[in-house]
């Protein structure tokens, strides 16, 4: 998978470095600790979500909504987003196998993740699964400060990438985090074009009892199948 395909897909779906800790928001220790004990409980996850992908180039931005539907299995993170019309579009995320199916378009675009699972696993599981611990092995993290979004009060985190490799994908990635909680309302990922996607939650239900058939992925038959990195 080239560059361009691995931030695309990474882009939808990350030792900490203390500041002073602005007036009203949670202690980085303190989410961290939270994240550590989260990650030992999630196993699954639904939610609503909104999302902009801001092209810095055209200088736009494009808005889309869906649902989303994550779990945690021995073999990685499966994964479904399904967006819904005008673009209309469907993410599949299982092992190694990365799918996104364009109905309106009857194709089915599909890439072999290979040496990038984990960190596909990683931004799928990004705030809802991942630990604090975890987190700053990978980023520097610091508090950015309190901030609402909408009538909800967060907590405002940017991790920077430590290695060489993830920098290539991604500039930085900020969380929300709402007071005394572990999972993000909102989360922003930049990439070093400037491009970036915001994505946004609402009615997230935490490990619910989702059955099998929730994460079954087919296609209509006589959709062209289109691999980009070959």
């Amino acid at each position: 998978m080239n560059h361009t395909a691995f931030s695309r897909i990474a882009a939808f779906t990350i030792a900490a470095s203390f500041v002073i800790l602005p007036a009203g928001a949670d202690s980085l220790p303190d989410i961290l600790t939270r994240m550590d004990r989260s990650a030992k409980e999630f196993h699954s996850l639904s939610a609503h979500m909104k999302r902009a992908d801001f092209n810095a180039v055209l200088n736009e931005s494009t808005d889309s909504e869906g649902a989303v539907r994550l779990k945690k299995t021995k073999n990685g993170a499966v994964g479904i987003v399904e967006f819904q019309p005008p673009e209309q579009r469907t993410y599949y995320f299982s092992g190694k196998s990365v799918e996104i199916y364009y109905p309106k378009a009857k194709s089915v675009e599909i890439y072999d993740a290979g040496k990038y699972t984990s960190r596909i696993d990683e931004m799928l599981l990004l705030g809802f699964g991942t630990s604090g611990t975890d987190l700053t092995k990978t980023y520097d993290i610091k508090v950015l400060g309190a901030e609402p979004i909408g009538s909800v009060q967060t907590t405002h985190l940017e991790l920077t990438p430590k290695s060489d490799e993830l920098k290539k994908y991604f500039a930085r990635i900020e969380l929300w985090i709402p007071d005394g909680k572990t999972n993000p309302v909102q989360e922003k990922v930049t990439q070093p074009s400037k491009d970036y996607s915001i994505v946004s939650y609402s009615d997230v239900n935490l490990n619910p009892s989702l059955p099998d058939s929730s994460f079954v992925f087919t296609v209509p038959n006589g959709v062209k199948q289109v691999r980009p990195q070959h």
